[in-house]
């Protein structure tokens, strides 16, 4: 299942005309927004997006990262993130169910089962997965 949303991640930022590279720091900051999903998987699948991938999204989407709405954003990437994910799920005979997002606003402690985490334009964002 992991490496279903890691395929979903990739070809997100790939559409933001640009790279995917290794990350190693665990998650400390930005903001979170959260997705259920259930079916033949049942997790809370958390986007922990810092600041900065926040601005960088906003200027491609919109020319502007200063006039955006964060929470709207953030919900909204981890909305295309999972529902591009259940599309490769489904081709590949598997099922979920995805909830409305909800902002959690800004990162603190997470407990979580297991985590993806990735770099692009200098600094990390994450997917958390807490196995329901």
């Amino acid at each position: 299942m992991k490496n279903i949303f890691k395929e979903a991640v990739i070809e997100y930022v790939n559409s933001l005309e640009t790279d995917v590279k290794d990350c190693k720091i665990n998650p400390h900051t930005g903001y979170v927004s959260k997705i259920e999903i259930k079916g033949d998987f049942n997790f809370d699948i958390y986007a922990v997006i810092p600041k900065s991938k926040l601005d960088y999204i906003a200027e491609f989407w919109f020319g502007d990262s200063d006039d955006y709405d964060v929470e709207d954003l953030t919900k909204e990437i981890i909305n295309l993130i999972v529902g591009n994910a259940k599309v490769i799920a489904k081709n590949r005979d598997i099922t979920f169910n995805i909830s409305t997002p909800e902002f959690l606003g800004k990162y603190d402690k997470i407990e979580y089962d297991d985590l993806i985490k990735f770099k692009f334009r200098n600094s990390c964002f994450y997917l958390l997965f807490k196995e329901k």
